[in-house]
């Protein structure tokens, strides 16, 4: 009776915080509107919140008393057994209800839904469905087999179970199988990912993504595809992103923040951090690698689809491919993104023969040249 009385005070607790958020509820509907508006779904929520904590303890109040009944009555009232076999039917309905509703609302949401933009996008698609759906048939599958075994097999003071500790041969099977798959899904993805990020393609565009709290930066590397050197001693003195000038290749280095790309030209992205650790994200080409400060990363890929040709694809004239930050790298990570264009190389040679180098010389340099392309003598090399 003790445990009863002090569950009774609670609920009383519970039930006068209740009473008083209505009446506070009430008071802000005759204050002004814009202060009612502020605080409603405030009040709301903590209302919904203290009912649902009532009406717990009020239901574990009555099972209190209904067990209670039973030691005085010296029998059962209530059967766990059952009660937890019927919910575990419940929740399997409910919970793969739930499943197919995310899979069908959700999943139209998904980039996998767009045109693919890069050469690799294709086959990087194809190996994320493959896996999501045998994960998904093996999720399906073995949380009925759970739920279904656990109402099946509840329990039953007339049957009794079966001692059954081992079976090798079952054990090699459900160990051999999932290992034989998982060995081919794995092999295969890193055979992709070594694609993905190991650039075969001698004249592919040599591009450095600068990334700080909270922005992106692009770094090309000029008419001699070659990066100048950095020091990071000089972030912020010779320039943002620390690129002295006076170095080998340095000169003709053009900074901008906005990310351009020819299409149909092999991109290798080199990418360096100043702060924290960030992660660029390509999501419309498949691509993302983590940013790291002091550990300069490598990204490979071949846009396919210029920024014009799926705006028409999409039937969208103000769509364009972006780069995010996919690593929560402070309070201002929702804004730190970049725009990226993908060109046709006509007008990528346009574009940046417009951008001025770090020298002089170098802006004369790459408006001298077709940047990357077969004419230029100077990629060549």
């Amino acid at each position: 009776m003790k445990h009863l009385k002090i569950k009774a005070s609670f609920v009383l607790m519970i039930a006068m915080i209740l009473f008083s958020s209505l009446s506070v509820f009430a008071q802000d509907m005759t204050t002004d509107a814009a202060e009612a508006a502020k605080s409603t779904a405030s009040n709301i929520n903590w209302l919904i919140a203290g009912i649902a904590i009532l009406l717990v303890f009020i239901i574990g109040m009555i099972f209190d008393i209904l067990s209670k009944v039973g030691d005085v009555q010296k029998k059962q009232v209530i059967n766990w057994g059952k009660i937890n076999a019927y919910l575990a039917l419940v929740f399997l309905v409910v919970g793969l209800s739930a499943f197919a509703w995310e899979m069908y609302v959700h999943g139209k949401l998904t980039l996998f839904t767009l045109p693919s933009a890069s050469a690799h996008a294709d086959e990087y698609d194809n190996m994320f469905m493959i896996t999501l759906w045998l994960t998904g048939i093996v999720f399906v599958i073995t949380h009925i087999l759970l739920f279904w075994y656990t109402y099946k097999y509840k329990e039953d003071k007339k049957r009794k179970a079966l001692f059954y500790p081992d079976n090798h041969k079952l054990e090699l099977l459900w160990t051999i199988v999932p290992a034989f798959v998982l060995t081919i899904l794995v092999v295969r993805g890193l055979i992709v990912w070594s694609n993905m990020t190991t650039s075969k393609d001698k004249d592919a565009m040599n591009i450095e993504v600068f990334g700080y709290q909270f922005a992106w930066n692009a770094r090309y590397s000029g008419a001699d595809n070659k990066l100048g050197k950095y020091d990071f001693r000089q972030m912020g003195i010779v320039n943002a992103l620390g690129v002295d000038s006076t170095k080998e290749f340095a000169g003709d280095d053009v900074i901008t923040t906005e990310l351009h790309v020819p299409v149909n030209k092999a991109i290798y992205l080199h990418f360096r951090a100043k702060d924290v650790i960030h992660s660029a994200y390509l999501p419309h080409f498949r691509a993302q690698m983590n940013v790291v400060p002091g550990l300069p990363t490598k990204f490979d890929f071949t846009p396919t689809l210029t920024t014009n040709e799926m705006r028409v694809k999409l039937e969208n004239p103000n769509f364009d491919y972006i780069l995010l930050c996919n690593k929560i790298c402070g309070s201002a990570h929702y804004r730190m993104k970049m725009k990226v264009i993908v060109d046709t190389q006509a007008d990528f040679d346009k574009w940046i023969k417009e951008q001025p180098a770090l020298t002089a010389k170098g802006t004369e340099n790459n408006s001298l040249h077709s940047f990357l392309s077969k004419e230029n003598p100077i990629a060549s090399n």
